[in-house]
């Protein structure tokens, strides 16, 4: 019984599954994304090309040779940067300066007559943590910050903590900032989400005193150690006390108003909250947690070189809330207070009602942003009003860390005279070196820095620079392009996740049916087409509507969706040509399925030099008379198993069966240069398996056969129709071959072959006899034969 060929079950077939293994690479994309950290890094990789693809500012010709450079109306014109750049390192010397060049720089500005023009504040970048070298220029930095009544100072905050001396008195300078300024408060959201910090640095308490706010200047540095965020809430934690765990007992409590804590630290130097309320479970699961992964401290009560105590420390800290300086500058701009704001941790920080200060009335008026300016002809006459937006609040999208991601406006600017600044940058000395005295009538009338926010600090190579989207950058533009983000609303949202997923799940499923059903090239077209426009259609509305969608996401999973679902069809074609193989392999000779799998058949043929063999069973009508009929299909399969097998065994190609004939060449599909030996040599091999056969059979139903063997050129190819055609050979050669086969009945002979193709074989051991010259039937010139016998060997 033959072998039954298993067909694939449908839902397995590339055109269906390729959209199962597309659901698959969602679900997988989807599992990436929630559960590891290579979605987030990929999107900011592109996050930084958002950035690089916008510009700062228009270029627009005005005339030959003359160029006009037009402000990016994203970007404030209330921030002015005052750089200690390589001008001011030369005018003033090294830095840093003595105390009086920034005393003499808060003078320049607040000594001016009109005082509703003066600037909203001044940041200095700058720390004062140590007193100064000479504390006469302390006393004039002091003298002139209180004057002025505009200037903010900065603290940073780290992990580690420092030496308890130190560390309280930092604390206690902290402690009178948060008396005077007060500290962010109803937060709602995981407040053990914020990060803490367990030392501060803030100036000192003379300058604490006077100047007129105060907030952390810490960045968020991300894995590639760049900066993009800026934590907008930090927890400044103060140790209160240590206790010992074995002292640690159900009823201790805290004092929840004043942010009261509980933590461990481990072996590593990792701080871990402890829930509240304590119970006995929590306790033991506490105790068993500290012994695996916390240092145990010991002590030495006698001196005696032997710890006598040893126990694992709980300690208890105190939190508060410090703001970033960003949004103490942005709510001091707004005229709002930190008790102002609402805090909605993984959503938003809101400023409600800001406000903005006319210095043309000195009145406070509700907060607008210029969102396109005014449009003007050669002579000065309006064409177009400026557009302006009001604003009823002011929403900070923030992260459950109370992180705010930054909308840098352009590359790091230039401080020299001609060169490319994103915010307008001026030198330092340009405003400490001319100071005003103390006589109020020889103050000039303005300083034209009515209203804007001036943040001095740092911008000369080697001083406080970070790596940014766009490079290197001076820290103090970093807190500009922060400050800019919060008052110009240029806020970057992300779309929501869900939203995302949708736009995954659409991307890969259109990629996993186009692949299955279309030409892999045509496939692959169209993903590099549709990745194009996916990465030029979220830039652009990146650009225009400051929205973050994920491109990471689908752009590498249509790609692997792609690669996928090729590799199947790769794979089940591979099957289907092997199942093909085995199939056609029983009809036709492997040569020619193998041919046929890689060069798909197609109507035609050519000229090609063969050995035509053909067979025929003696008698057969009268051997199928004596047998019933499925007697005699069992008789011939069994005959024409036989046959066939050897033709493959000396490498013919089967051209078909005629009832009991076998029609057979050699030569074709692939060149043979001993053809016609080969096809002589099955034709006697296949004699003597017929003698095998026969020994098995009884006397009724041995078989015997003619073979008849012609060379040529015939045509050989594909022939029939579109739908249905044969791999064969057709021509004058192969009618000589079939009559010289009906040839042996005349001569008694089983095996006749013609003059041309004796000539081929005459020198390689053959044993033959030359028969006659016939004319055979449709030849005029008549035909020399020969009978073949065998072999030498």
């Amino acid at each position: 019984m033959s072998e039954k060929i298993k067909k694939r079950p449908k839902v397995f077939e590339p055109q269906f599954f390729g959209l199962i293994l597309g659901a698959f690479i969602f679900i997988l994309f989807v599992f990436v994304a929630r559960f590891t950290e290579l979605d987030n890094r990929f999107e900011l990789k592109m996050l930084d090309m958002h950035f690089y693809l916008k510009s700062t500012f228009r270029k627009i010709s005005t005339q030959e040779g003359v160029t006009q450079e037009q402000r990016n109306p994203n970007i404030s014109p209330d921030i002015l940067i005052l750089g200690i750049d390589n001008k001011s390192l030369n005018d003033f010397g090294k830095w840093p300066f003595p105390r009086y060049r920034e005393a003499d720089l808060v003078n320049s500005f607040a000594r001016i007559q009109e005082q509703n023009q003066r600037e909203s504040s001044l940041f200095l970048d700058i720390f004062f943590n140590d007193p100064d070298s000479r504390a006469i220029d302390d006393v004039l930095l002091i003298d002139a910050i209180q004057n002025s009544g505009r200037v903010y100072l900065e603290t940073v905050l780290d992990y580690y903590p420092k030496e308890k001396e130190l560390s309280d008195e930092m604390f206690s300078r902290q402690d009178l900032l948060i008396s005077r300024f007060g500290m962010v408060e109803n937060i709602v959201g995981d407040i053990n989400q914020i990060d803490e910090y367990y030392s501060t640095e803030p100036p000192l308490r003379p300058y604490g005193n006077v100047i007129a706010g105060i907030g952390h200047a810490n960045f968020f540095e991300d894995y590639d150690k760049k900066y993009r965020k800026q934590k907008m809430i930090v927890r400044s934690s103060k140790e209160l006390e240590q206790i010992r765990l074995d002292l640690l007992t159900e009823n201790f409590t805290l004092n929840r108003d004043n942010y009261e804590r509980l933590a461990w630290i481990d072996k590593k130097g990792i701080s871990h909250n402890i829930e509240m309320p304590l119970t006995e479970s929590s306790l033991k699961s506490l105790e068993a947690e500290m012994e695996r992964n916390a240092p145990i401290k010991t002590e030495d009560t006698d001196n005696d070189g032997t710890p006598d105590d040893s126990y694992y420390i709980v300690r208890k800290y105190e939190d508060r809330f410090i703001p970033a300086i960003t949004l103490v500058l942005a709510l001091n701009y707004f005229n709002r207070e930190l008790s102002d704001l609402e805090v909605v941790l993984g959503e938003h920080i809101k400023i409600p009602n800001p406000q903005k200060f006319n210095t043309e009335t000195g009145e406070w008026e509700q907060y607008y942003i210029v969102k396109s300016y005014a449009e003007y002809d050669e002579n000065n006459n309006l064409l177009k009003d400026a557009e302006i937006e009001l604003f009823d609040e002011i929403v900070i999208p923030i992260n459950e860390k109370a992180e705010l991601l930054v909308n840098f406006m352009g590359q790091g600017s230039d401080p020299s005279r001609g060169g490319q600044q994103t915010f307008p940058v001026r030198p330092f000395s340009g405003y400490a070196a001319r100071v005003p005295g103390p006589d109020s009538s020889s103050w000039p009338r303005t300083k034209a820095v009515d209203n804007k926010i001036l943040m001095c600090g740092a911008f000369a190579l080697g001083l406080d620079q970070k790596t940014t989207p766009f490079g290197l950058m001076y820290g103090v533009e970093v807190h500009a392009n922060a400050l800019n983000t919060i008052i110009m609303d240029q806020f970057l949202h992300e779309l929501p996740w869900y939203y995302n997923m949708l736009i995954l799940f659409a991307a890969v499923m259109i990629i996993a049916f186009v692949t299955s059903k279309l030409s892999t090239g045509f496939s692959l077209a169209i993903t590099i087409l549709l990745e194009m426009g996916m990465l030029l259609g979220f830039t652009f509305i990146f650009e225009m509507n400051n929205l973050i969608i994920n491109f990471t996401g689908p752009a590498i999973g249509m790609v692997f969706t792609f690669i996928v679902v090729v590799v199947y069809r790769v794979i089940t074609e591979e099957g289907d040509k092997r199942r093909i193989k085995d199939m056609f392999g029983k009809y036709v000779s492997p040569i020619v399925v193998d041919q046929m799998m890689e060069n798909p058949p197609e109507l035609g043929g050519v000229d090609c030099e063969v050995t035509i063999f053909f067979s025929d069973i003696r008698s057969f009508t009268s051997l199928s008379e004596t047998m019933s009929p499925q007697e005699l299909v069992e008789l011939l399969n069994l005959y024409l198993t036989a046959m066939t097998d050897c033709i493959m065994e000396f490498y013919g190609t089967l051209d078909k069966y005629i009832g009991d004939a076998i029609m057979c060449f050699w030569g074709a599909p692939l060149p043979q240069e001993n053809h016609a030996l080969l096809a002589c040599k099955c034709a006697v091999r296949q004699l003597e398996l017929l003698k095998e056969l026969n020994a098995t059979l009884p006397e009724n139903k041995q078989i015997h056969i003619g073979i008849g063997l012609n060379s040529g050129v015939p045509t050989v190819g594909n022939m029939g129709s579109e739908g249905r055609m044969n791999y064969t050979v057709m021509g004058d050669d192969v009618n000589l071959a079939s009559r010289l086969e009906g040839t042996n009945k005349q001569y008694y002979t089983e095996i006749i072959i013609s003059e041309k193709t004796y000539d081929l074989i005459k020198d390689s051991g053959a044993i033959t006899r030359e028969l006659d010259d016939i004319r055979v039937k449709g030849k005029r010139k008549p035909v020399k034969i020969y009978e073949l016998l065998g072999f030498e060997e």
